[in-house]
């Protein structure tokens, strides 16, 4: 039986049907209301109304739930196909992955941090940046360089967007102007000039080299 077929055959549960799609669907909401470090097999089945064993038809254990997860938000995050398009430069594809991912870190404040950390050495992770790695050489970039400008974006974007986000979900008014600055060292905007930075800085070691 398919995972789009199956039901939960639990007594007494809430759920009148389950499939790897709903579960994943419930594990991003639980995140996001209860934070990462909640996230349990246990925890979520309470949460979809089923048994917990009911939920192993569907992902093979937590892992395999975050591996959908990360899945799930590469998907959301429209990153696959932006690095399919056809972009005039490596920078503008730059641009607009960078903001995708900006975006999708503050709509899902909590769980993008499994999309984040995930290993880069296995799958889903691995796929998606030899897709983004791809479409930067599409762009006009050499494949050594693209891998090069890769992995420090990613660090960028990565980096800024863990504290950022965390910092803006908890967020108040600062009380006076010199700790509203401080604060918008990690606003959008200050996101979006860090990445001409880092553009220009790349821009400008490209030029410089043979």
């Amino acid at each position: 039986m398919s995972s789009g077929q199956a039901r939960s055959t639990q007594p007494g549960s809430k759920s009148l049907g389950l499939s790897r799609e709903s579960v994943t669907e419930a594990a991003i909401g639980l995140i996001e209301s209860q934070g990462l470090d909640r996230l349990s097999m246990r925890t979520l089945a309470s949460e979809m109304g089923c048994g917990t064993m009911s939920l192993y038809s569907y992902v093979k254990n937590k892992e395999d739930l975050e591996e959908s997860v990360v899945e799930a938000l590469i998907e959301r995050s429209h990153l696959p196909s932006i690095a399919t398009e056809q972009f005039g430069s490596w920078q503008e594809l730059a641009r607009a992955l960078s903001r995708a991912y900006r975006d999708l870190a503050f709509r899902y404040p909590r769980a993008h941090e499994l999309l984040a950390l995930a290993p880069y050495d296995r799958a889903p992770a691995s796929g998606h940046l030899e897709a983004l790695a791809q479409g930067l050489q599409r762009a006009g970039l050499s494949e050594d360089r693209s891998y090069e400008v890769l992995g420090a974006l990613d660090a960028y974007v990565v980096g800024f967007l863990l504290v950022s986000v965390r910092s803006a979900s908890g967020s108040h008014e600062p009380p006076n102007e010199a700790t509203r600055r401080l604060h918008r060292l990690r606003s959008p905007e200050t996101f979006d000039s860090g990445l001409e930075v880092f553009i220009r800085g790349f821009e400008h070691r490209f030029s410089e080299q043979p």
